[in-house]
């Protein structure tokens, strides 16, 4: 039998330590990705959502509603103020059973939601919103549903102006981390790419949520969007457009809970918490 000779044995080996330098290299640059730091420790202006009056004692349903503006849908009926065993010790109690009535102001929607428009900060080119969910542990995720998300538009547009937008964070009907978007020029919502490895909602623990916009460059489509979900980037698209010019802007938070489509009876639970927010720029 011959035997390789030492200049093949050599060339063998240079061979298997390229390909092994080859797989590090490729191997640090995605682990490099993943060490996008959440946008919550990387924005320096912040200010936070408070569920508590001057004397310190818990808002009411009445006292957060005479406080949004009239942007509000379902809080007088689905929603109470509770104390909670997560940050500030208090949060949102929302209950998305069919047994909230409807309003007349709003006779079909389902859920419940609200926009905070933080004044000190005013219109931004990118923003970060921060809470925290805890979804009952029999939570039924029926066809979908969405959470709190930013939004934004020119100065003074409705929320659902034609060249509004808004990202608020999604699940399927198995629970899957998705994203409810609503861009300009686009009648439907449409679903961006996700360039990462998606991930399951958790129930019946607190779950944090940290999500990241910044608008496009108009003419492209080069905005992004990324939401972390327990420190983890867990949904990323550079490729969005946000608005079509200047006077676009993101404003502040979409505070929805809902059902895609209101469930009928069933046994799962429907009931979520979710804290103050935190939204920094």
């Amino acid at each position: 039998m011959r035997l390789p000779n030492t200049t093949t044995l050599l060339l063998n080996g240079a061979v298997a330590l390229i390909a092994v330098a080859s797989i590090a290299t490729i191997g640090r640059s995605l682990l490099v990705r993943d060490e996008i730091e959440t946008c919550r420790a990387r924005y320096a202006n912040a200010v936070q959502w408070s569920l508590l009056r001057d004397d310190g004692q818990l808002l009411t349903a009445s006292d957060l509603q005479a406080r949004l503006g009239a942007t509000d849908w379902g809080l007088i009926e689905r929603v109470n103020v509770v104390k909670a065993d997560y940050g500030t010790g208090n949060a949102l109690a929302v209950d998305l059973s069919g047994s909230g009535a409807a309003t007349s102001a709003s006779p079909s929607r389902s859920g419940v939601g609200f926009e905070w428009a933080p004044q000190s900060a005013g219109p931004v080119a990118a923003a970060c919103a921060s809470y925290a969910f805890k979804l009952d542990r029999q939570f039924d995720f029926a066809s979908g549903g969405r959470l709190p998300g930013l939004f934004g538009g020119p100065a003074g547009a409705d929320r659902n102006a034609p060249e509004a937008f808004s990202m608020r964070v999604a699940w399927d009907e198995y629970g899957k981390l998705g994203l409810h978007t609503q861009l300009p020029g686009v009648s439907t919502s449409r679903a961006l790419s996700n360039e990462r490895e998606g991930t399951e909602l958790p129930r019946g623990r607190w779950v944090m949520v940290d999500q990241e916009v910044v608008v496009n460059t108009p003419g492209r489509n080069d905005g992004v969007v990324r939401i972390w979900v327990d420190g983890r980037l867990r949904f990323e698209s550079q490729k969005a457009a946000f608005r079509t010019d200047a006077a676009g802007a993101i404003r502040g938070v979409l505070a929805e809970v809902a059902y895609a489509r209101q469930p009928g009876p069933s046994d799962g639970a429907s009931a979520v918490l979710v804290t103050p927010f935190e939204y920094r720029w």
